[in-house]
Protein backbone atom coordinates (compact mmCIF):
# COMPACT_ATOMS: atom_id res chain seq x y z
CA UNK A 1 0.00 0.00 0.00
CA UNK A 2 1.06 3.77 -0.60
CA UNK A 3 0.59 7.04 -0.20
CA UNK A 4 2.89 9.38 -2.07
CA UNK A 5 5.97 8.48 -1.91
CA UNK A 6 5.59 6.67 1.44
CA UNK A 7 4.66 2.81 2.17
CA UNK A 8 1.64 2.30 4.37
CA UNK A 9 2.25 -0.67 6.24
CA UNK A 10 -1.04 -1.99 8.15
CA UNK A 11 -0.69 -4.45 10.87
CA UNK A 12 -4.13 -5.87 12.26
CA UNK A 13 -4.52 -7.16 15.86
CA UNK A 14 -8.04 -8.69 16.58
CA UNK A 15 -9.76 -8.84 19.81
CA UNK A 16 -10.98 -12.49 19.56
CA UNK A 17 -8.82 -15.27 19.24
CA UNK A 18 -10.39 -17.63 16.01
CA UNK A 19 -9.77 -20.51 18.44
CA UNK A 20 -8.56 -21.45 22.00
CA UNK A 21 -5.12 -19.49 22.51
CA UNK A 22 -5.03 -18.70 18.81
CA UNK A 23 -4.63 -14.89 17.35
CA UNK A 24 -3.80 -14.16 14.19
CA UNK A 25 -1.65 -11.19 13.14
CA UNK A 26 -1.84 -10.17 9.74
CA UNK A 27 0.09 -7.22 8.10
CA UNK A 28 -1.70 -5.65 5.00
CA UNK A 29 -4.11 -8.77 4.83
CA UNK A 30 -1.37 -11.19 4.72
CA UNK A 31 -1.07 -13.46 7.39
CA UNK A 32 2.53 -12.75 9.52
CA UNK A 33 1.73 -15.69 12.61
CA UNK A 34 -0.30 -17.32 14.92
CA UNK A 35 0.11 -16.59 18.45
CA UNK A 36 -0.47 -18.24 22.08
CA UNK A 37 -2.06 -14.51 23.32
CA UNK A 38 -2.98 -11.05 22.01
CA UNK A 39 -0.21 -9.52 23.52
CA UNK A 40 2.20 -11.80 21.98
CA UNK A 41 0.51 -10.94 18.60
CA UNK A 42 0.65 -7.17 19.33
CA UNK A 43 4.50 -7.28 20.81
CA UNK A 44 5.09 -9.16 17.05
CA UNK A 45 3.96 -6.39 15.53
CA UNK A 46 5.42 -3.47 17.27
CA UNK A 47 8.81 -5.55 16.75
CA UNK A 48 7.99 -5.74 13.21
CA UNK A 49 6.44 -2.03 12.55
CA UNK A 50 9.73 -0.48 14.32
CA UNK A 51 12.13 -2.49 12.52
CA UNK A 52 10.09 -1.21 9.22
CA UNK A 53 10.51 2.48 10.77
CA UNK A 54 14.47 1.81 11.35
CA UNK A 55 14.91 0.47 8.07
CA UNK A 56 12.30 2.86 6.17
CA UNK A 57 11.74 6.22 8.01
CA UNK A 58 9.50 7.00 4.90
CA UNK A 59 7.14 4.46 6.18
CA UNK A 60 3.89 4.94 7.19
CA UNK A 61 3.09 2.59 10.11
CA UNK A 62 -0.51 2.00 11.45
CA UNK A 63 -0.85 -0.78 14.04
CA UNK A 64 -4.81 -1.47 13.64
CA UNK A 65 -6.06 -3.03 17.21
CA UNK A 66 -9.94 -4.12 18.09
CA UNK A 67 -11.58 -2.99 21.33
CA UNK A 68 -13.61 -5.38 23.43
CA UNK A 69 -16.38 -3.43 21.94
CA UNK A 70 -15.51 -4.45 18.79
CA UNK A 71 -14.09 -1.29 17.17
CA UNK A 72 -10.63 -1.15 15.19
CA UNK A 73 -8.62 2.01 16.67
CA UNK A 74 -5.65 2.79 14.59
CA UNK A 75 -2.13 3.28 16.57
CA UNK A 76 1.16 4.23 15.91
CA UNK A 77 4.73 2.66 16.97
CA UNK A 78 4.45 4.96 20.16
CA UNK A 79 0.55 3.45 21.11
CA UNK A 80 -0.54 6.90 20.43
CA UNK A 81 -3.63 7.60 17.93
CA UNK A 82 -2.53 7.26 14.12
CA UNK A 83 -2.50 10.47 12.02
CA UNK A 84 -1.81 9.85 8.50
CA UNK A 85 1.55 11.80 7.57
CA UNK A 86 -0.26 14.34 5.26
CA UNK A 87 -1.99 15.18 8.24
CA UNK A 88 1.17 16.68 9.79
CA UNK A 89 2.21 18.45 7.02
Amino acid sequence: MNRGDSAVVVFDIPFESVGPGLWLLQRNECEVGEFCSRDDALECALREARRIEAANAASDIVLNIQGNDGVWRAFDTSIKPYFPRAQHA
